[in-house]
């Protein structure tokens, strides 16, 4: 087994925002697909937990944006499980164009049960193959949250079928559709934080709130007074 998984992505164009870039959303989706891979190559895939009543949920993702994300067609991507934190397993995600870092993804995950979707204290991931070091030098803790009085409401959107994934939920690099159309933002972010509270399920009502400024644009999500995700990203002028 190896501490350090590898994969080439071939880029499609519907993962391009209108200017070429590779959208944060596709960076999510990237790192969701190498880091299930890897899962599965260890024995420890969603098809694995499944037979042992419990699933993976990331609670969190951090992406730091290093390069140019005018990429190519194909991205060298890499990935690594971190030192365990209680019932949190962290891991990050590199992406590569030619050669160049142009992204980095730490992710949290933790493991729930399927039956109460409650979470479980498992040893999942050998400590052996945990020794790759942190790109950053921080760990990365929840986002400082805003309440509701100090946000701006914006919309409702309906979590529709082609947002669900196969765990019945809505993806998590979908809420980043929402955060693209609502700031039609067009620089790259530096860095981009989103917070995963609860699992938005299908035809569940989401009413989108912001708070923005000049550098910084933050999205939250309520279902009724129920706080499900919330999101930052931070620009450079």
């Amino acid at each position: 087994m190896d501490s350090i998984y590898k994969k080439v992505f071939t880029i499609t164009n519907n993962q391009l925002d209108k200017n070429d870039h590779l959208t944060i959303g596709s960076i999510l989706d990237i790192s969701q697909e190498i880091s299930g891979n890897h899962a599965d190559s260890l024995n420890v895939g969603f098809d694995d937990l499944q037979k042992r009543k419990l699933f993976w949920v990331v609670v969190r993702n951090h992406i730091e944006v290093c390069g140019n994300l005018n990429v190519g067609k194909a991205l060298e991507v890499e990935t690594y499980p971190l030192k365990r934190r209680f019932i949190e397993f962290p891991r990050e995600v590199k992406i590569y164009d030619n050669g160049e870092l142009v992204a980095v993804c730490n992710t949290t995950w933790v493991v729930l049960s399927l039956e109460k979707f409650e979470l479980q204290n498992e040893d999942l991931i050998e400590e052996n193959l945990c020794l790759t070091p942190s790109y950053f030098d921080q760990k990365f803790k929840k986002l400082p949250r805003k309440d509701k009085g100090e946000l701006k409401f914006v919309k409702t959107e309906e979590v529709t079928y082609s947002m669900l994934d196969h765990n019945d939920h809505m993806n998590n690099a979908k809420y980043l559709i929402w955060y693209q159309d609502i700031f039609e933002e067009e620089r790259d972010p530096k860095s981009f934080q989103i917070e995963y509270l609860k699992q938005s399920m299908f035809h569940e009502k989401i009413d989108l709130y912001v708070s923005e400024g000049e550098n910084e644009k933050e999205l939250y999500g309520f279902s009724g007074d129920e706080l499900k995700f919330y999101c930052k990203g931070i620009y450079e002028n």
